[in-house]
């Protein structure tokens, strides 16, 4: 999973809208008590349709995550970015490419 994709470290980063961030927390918190739920469902050997249904349940969470942060993102970085058209084309594939990666 790690390595798939890398940011150039040239880049200044602004920080995520306080809004999206703290949803993006809640979000995250929440996961975690899916993934723990999850974890112990698997090695009670639960159903497997219940097991699907919170797996599926988690990837609501997932999509609600990155929804946040892309949404964040482009409030607080694509002014900037395309401003300019070089900045602009480096901005655009950036979130083509992270996008295409989300639908792998």
């Amino acid at each position: 999973m790690g390595g798939e994709y890398s940011t150039p470290t040239h880049y200044h980063y602004l920080s995520m809208r306080h809004d999206y961030k703290k949803q993006t927390q809640a979000a995250i918190k929440r996961l975690e008590g899916l993934t723990a739920k999850l974890k112990t469902m698997i090695e009670e050997d639960a159903y497997c349709p219940q097991i699907l249904q919170l797996t599926l349940a988690m990837q609501g969470h997932l999509k609600h995550i990155q929804g946040h942060v892309l949404e964040s993102h482009l409030h607080t970085c694509a002014d900037k970015k395309l401003s300019s058209q070089t900045e602009k084309d480096a901005f655009i594939a950036e979130l083509v490419k992270v996008i295409g990666l989300s639908k792998r």
